[in-house]
């Protein structure tokens, strides 16, 4: 009887082993559709030119602030290519991060820090809110000041 009783017990272990299995195989199985379901495959990849567009928007959003030349490295086209003013890098990962570096003419009379916290706030703020990228630097790289432009008088006026 002993044997008997042994066979009884290995059987329903074996049969609660499998049965236990298979919910969890039925239960892996409705994740993965799920899953499919919920989300699609496939990548969102966004161009460097579309960040740096949004960058220059930012930027030009900054009163007193003008997109400058980004030196001589960039005229000779040696390294990556800025883009008015902008240099975009981007680091593949999950998520994405981005380095800008922005060259930049402060208006004379204007706080120059203060100004450059401005543009790297504005910068980070909307490529963080319509890319989902995360910045992971804002670099600003002061190239000039600009002075505010005094309209020309008109040479047929006659001055007394």
């Amino acid at each position: 009887m002993d044997e008997e009783r042994e066979k009884y017990l290995n059987d329903s272990q074996t049969a609660d082993e499998q049965s236990s299995q298979q919910e969890v195989e039925a239960k892996a199985s409705e994740e993965k559709i799920d899953l499919k379901e919920g989300q699609p495959e496939g990548e969102v990849k966004i161009a460097e030119e579309v960040i740096s567009q949004m960058a220059i928007e930012a930027l030009k959003s900054v009163p007193g602030v003008l997109p400058a030349s980004s030196g001589l490295v960039a005229n000779l086209r040696l390294g990556r290519r800025p883009v008015s003013g902008v240099k975009i890098t981007i680091e593949e990962g999950f998520p994405n991060e981005v380095i800008v570096d922005t060259y930049i003419s402060v208006k004379y009379g204007l706080r120059i820090p203060d100004v450059a916290w401005d543009v790297q706030e504005a910068i980070k703020n909307q490529i963080e809110n319509y890319t989902g990228y995360i910045v992971k630097a804002v670099n600003v790289h002061v190239q000039g000041i600009h002075f505010t432009e005094n309209k020309p008088q008109d040479q047929d006026t006659v001055m007394p």
